[in-house]
């Protein structure tokens, strides 16, 4: 075994073993039949190792080469939009809610692409909403209801990061104008409400007199014979 094979054995934890076997000039087939070795030997697991390439610094300069072009394309392969934008509503908020689980790790049970595809949105729109979730969440905490957040999603990020107070004092003016707004219309509509109970409201027709029978002429009465003279 080589010196290089024997130090990356010798490795003591994943983030040294990524690092020496970077410094290695070993064939890969060499470095994946050491890894096997080095994982049986400490208990790790391909998890850990994967774990510690991806905070190295080689790798994640590795993977920033080129992200910008790779992003570009995968965005445009996943606009779904045909070059609208989702008014977002109650109904599609709550719809949203139930799609954008999370698993026991935490991890999304839907990317945000499927999601993207589902609402007929674009993979930026579907990221806004999750991160102002994110937010509401930090404002009304895991166990606020339903409708509250629903209403707090339906705000712009800008009006959630200014926090909690903004938000109902916002709220609490739009009630207010809905309530003068209403105020005139309940007024204008009692003088035609009652117009209109007063037009449909049968008018009783007088009764034609009825005219009365001319009473029968009194009989005159008979006077007394005269008595006969003797």
């Amino acid at each position: 075994m080589t010196k290089a094979e024997t130090s990356i054995l010798e490795s003591k934890t994943p983030e040294e073993y990524i690092d020496r076997s970077l410094k290695a000039r070993l064939a890969p087939a060499a470095k994946a039949r050491l890894a096997r070795l080095w994982m049986e030997s400490t208990g790790y697991t391909k998890e850990d190792i994967l774990r510690a390439r991806n905070r190295h610094p080689y790798w994640k300069r590795k993977k920033m080469e080129g992200s910008a072009e790779r992003t570009r394309r995968r965005l445009a392969a996943h606009d779904y939009s045909s070059g609208g934008t989702v008014e977002w509503n109650p109904d599609l908020v709550g719809q949203f809610l139930s799609l954008n689980g999370k698993d026991p790790s935490g991890r999304y049970e839907r990317k945000d692409w499927e999601l993207a595809e589902h609402f007929g949105a674009t993979i930026p729109s579907i990221q806004y909403m999750r991160r102002k979730l994110r937010k509401v969440h930090e404002l009304l905490g895991p166990r606020a209801p339903s409708a509250k957040v629903v209403d707090y999603l339906l705000r712009a990020e800008s009006v959630l990061s200014r926090g909690k107070s903004a938000v109902e004092k916002i709220a609490s003016a739009e009630k207010l104008r809905a309530a003068e707004t209403k105020a005139p219309a309940r007024k204008a509509a009692k003088p035609r409400a009652a117009a209109a109970r007063k037009a449909a409201k049968p008018v009783a027709k007088k009764a034609k007199p009825v005219a009365r029978k001319a009473a029968a002429p009194k009989a005159k009465p008979r006077g007394r014979p005269a008595k006969k003279r003797a």
